[in-house]
């Protein structure tokens, strides 16, 4: 069990949720590879429900539920998201995008479509510093969808540093994690009604 906890990277535990910290690398959730819900469940004893998936290369935080009831609530809440992110380029001091996007399954990538072909992705962002031809930006995803971040960066021809799938600088290469981070997670509790906000910073070898 106490294996399981260290894997799971604990930020803040009650009865009905937990945040955790995900590794870059690590599923979310899979069918058939030892993945956070999996981790999770070991720990806890009991089914766990994920709220906000992350791609397996990207890292950060990552809201359970412990029940059902508990994801049930936390589906109607309000979940605040921000993200930082170092992109290739020299994009604007901030602005708010704003695409219809299509996932091929068959290839497991997103694709910029016209409106009435796909779903409305939103996010904004603001640039936090610029050197030479790389930002970091602080990322504000206000929709959820497949590889939201990613894409969108691309589209709008600032592609993220390190991102092997949508960066076509990186595309031959391997073994590196695209520069995504989940930074920011806040909400107000499904049942004290507290207003709770979790921040962490990546520390991993690409924003180094």
């Amino acid at each position: 069990m106490q294996k399981a906890k260290n894997d799971l990277n604990i930020v803040f535990e009650d009865k009905y949720l937990m945040i955790i910290n995900k590794p870059a690398g690590v599923l979310s959730q899979s069918e058939g590879e030892e993945d956070t819900v999996r981790l999770a469940e070991k720990y806890t004893g009991g089914q766990i429900y994920i709220i906000n998936r992350l791609d397996r290369p990207v890292g950060g935080l990552v809201l359970l539920a412990k029940d059902r009831e508990t994801a049930a609530l936390l589906s109607k809440t309000d979940i605040t998201k921000y993200y930082l992110a170092v992109v290739c380029g020299c994009p604007e001091e901030s602005a708010r995008l704003e695409n219809y996007l299509m996932h091929d399954k068959r290839l497991n990538l997103v694709k910029n479509v016209n409106k009435g072909m796909g779903k409305l992705a939103v996010l904004e962002y603001e640039k936090l510093w610029q050197k030479d031809d790389k930002a970091l930006l602080k990322v504000h995803l206000l929709t959820g969808r497949h590889h939201q971040i990613r894409a969108q960066m691309l589209f709008n021809k600032t592609p993220i540093y390190g991102d092997t799938k949508y960066n076509p600088a990186f595309k031959h290469k391997r073994g590196i994690m695209p520069a995504l981070f989940s930074h920011i997670i806040s909400f107000e509790h499904p049942y004290t009604k507290e207003k709770l906000k979790f921040e962490i910073y990546p520390d991993n070898e690409i924003f180094k």
